[in-house]
């Protein structure tokens, strides 16, 4: 069985650059449909719920990248490839989070957690060097 060639620096590139549109996208569309004057679809008794979890999750998040930070700084070259895309993934979690909260409340400020922990995702776990 032949190994796949590991993947270069343009492709993990093209896989950051992927993710970071997919959040803009996403809440730029958010933000487009909310601007329609949709009243919120979630209610309040459960909005409180949804803001606890948004805001544990975002923390967990943060907490996760910065593990997995220094965890590959000491792999392999081959799991630091798989890591950081691992690290990126979960911030990108923790902004759509934040878009899909943003998309039902209509409120801009449980969108930047989330986006502070991609951007804090992408600054602090590099493209992968060979």
């Amino acid at each position: 069985m032949t190994e796949r060639p590991a993947l270069g620096i343009k492709q993990f590139f093209l896989i950051r650059t992927a993710m970071a549109v997919g959040v803009i996208t996403f809440i730029g569309v958010a933000w487009v449909v909310r601007g329609q004057g949709q009243p919120a679809a979630v209610p309040a008794a459960s909005l409180r719920t949804l803001i606890t979890v948004m805001y544990t999750s975002v923390g967990v998040a943060a907490a996760v990248v910065m593990a997995l930070r220094l965890r590959i700084a000491s792999a392999t070259a081959p799991m630091q490839r798989s890591l950081s895309v691992v690290a990126w993934a979960v911030g990108e979690f923790a902004a759509l989070f934040g878009g899909v909260l943003f998309f039902l409340t209509g409120e801009w400020r449980l969108v930047l957690p989330g986006a502070l922990v991609f951007a804090l995702a992408l600054a602090a776990v590099p493209l992968p060097r060979d």
